[in-house]
């Protein structure tokens, strides 16, 4: 594991196929719901248990990360809760979430619970991934969340300086692709359409709130929609922001050294009808801030210059802070290992380019520091790039 981590939302996808879980009086009762309430999400630690790599007291450190992190999603959204019990669907449970064991008390779990999420060691998570969560269970009715899994890669360090912040932001993240960021969701739900993008087909969430906040903060009243990834792998790709057009925001597939809830990423939430949202980001969110559709139909480099000096740099090597001045990074460029994609070239040498995720656009970064999990100049899940 390097001092990068990427999002195993491609490897959840081949493990978990989700699928509906019908409930006995679950229509009748939403509808007699009184109004809506700070949602409740589950731990089920039954299947987290002690390995080779972490003791019982890393254990006990993760469980209350895991719950804390649970906790900061009571803070802005709010859901009408459904009280229904869970009689007879143990097995089903187990099958449909790949979980071996579960709680004694499980039938009452979303009695009193909104989500129940079941964590868990992977070993098997691929290089540079230190956790993945996915969807296993829905309403039958409406594809509400139930449930869902989460992997931890037990080579998790925790000995670097601020690893709880930086697993708390993991775990928040990870635990929004099992409430709404799932690109299945999306196309069930009517939020995303598919189109010639960049070159490729690539999808562009277009919910209607998230259309209203996109055009305010990008000062673009015709946007039609926010891009996905179009790199990495399938699963990967079309599960997370494309950070060319949203560094900084907390859905893209890998860290950043700014993790920010956007006002555009709360507006998803919403539009998936399942919660209501409080916008409490504040503005925090500064990339691409005004930037005009201009933004999202040229390069951020062109002819040795970039149209947005905000957002991208050309002085390499030069301090350059990111785009929310929360933090004071270096305008770095890296020899790539592999043949830079044609439409991502903005230098001479092919293999030449800036941060992977962004389209290889400079941007940013700040030096990387072993005994740190922040800051990172890794930028494709290896710490083996050259600086030039």
């Amino acid at each position: 594991i390097g001092t990068c981590w990427k999002c195993g939302a491609d490897q959840i996808k081949k493990k978990i196929k989700p699928a509906p879980l019908k409930l006995e009086g679950d229509n009748d009762r939403r509808r007699l719901a009184s109004g809506y309430t700070p949602i409740r999400i589950y731990p089920d630690y039954s299947n987290l248990k002690e390995t080779s790599s972490i003791d019982s007291n890393t254990l006990l450190k993760i469980r209350r990360l895991i719950e804390e992190t649970c906790n900061e999603f009571s803070k802005f959204l709010t859901i009408a809760h459904i009280g229904v019990q869970l009689s007879g669907t143990e097995n089903i449970i187990k099958e449909q979430c790949a979980i071996d064991s579960i709680g004694s008390n499980y039938e009452n779990y979303l009695m009193y619970n909104d989500v129940v999420i079941f964590p868990s060691f992977d070993s098997q998570l691929g290089n540079g991934v230190l956790a993945a969560a996915g969807l296993c269970l829905y309403s039958s009715s409406n594809y509400r969340p139930y449930m869902g899994v989460l992997l931890i890669n037990p080579e998790l360090s925790f000995s670097k300086t601020n690893t709880e912040m930086y697993m708390k932001n993991l775990l928040f993240h990870e635990l929004t692709h099992v409430l709404v960021f799932d690109p299945d969701l999306f196309s069930i739900l009517g939020m995303s359409t598919v189109k010639i993008f960049d070159g490729s087909f690539v999808t562009f969430v277009n919910s209607p709130r998230l259309l209203t906040k996109a055009r305010q903060h990008f000062n673009c009243t015709t946007l039609n929609g926010i891009p996905l990834e179009n790199q990495g792998s399938v699963g990967s790709a079309g599960a997370h922001w494309e950070a060319r057009y949203m560094l900084g925001d907390y859905m893209i597939s890998t860290d950043y050294i700014e993790n920010i809830i956007s006002d555009i990423t709360l507006a998803l939430f919403e539009d998936s009808t399942f919660y209501k949202v409080e916008y409490y980001s504040g503005g925090l969110f500064k990339f691409g801030k005004n930037a005009g559709c201009s933004f999202f139909n040229q390069k951020c480099i062109e002819n040795g210059k970039t149209n947005f000096a905000n957002e991208f740099c050309t002085n390499f090597n030069e301090d350059f802070c990111s785009r929310s001045r929360a933090v004071k990074g270096k305008c770095l460029v890296f020899h790539h290992q592999d043949t830079i994609p044609s439409r991502y070239r903005y230098f001479d040498n092919k293999k030449d380019g800036g941060f992977r995720a962004a389209n290889y656009c400079p941007v940013s970064i700040l030096e990387e520091n072993s005994n740190d999990y922040y800051p990172t100049n890794c930028n494709s899940g290896t710490s083996t790039l050259e600086r030039i």
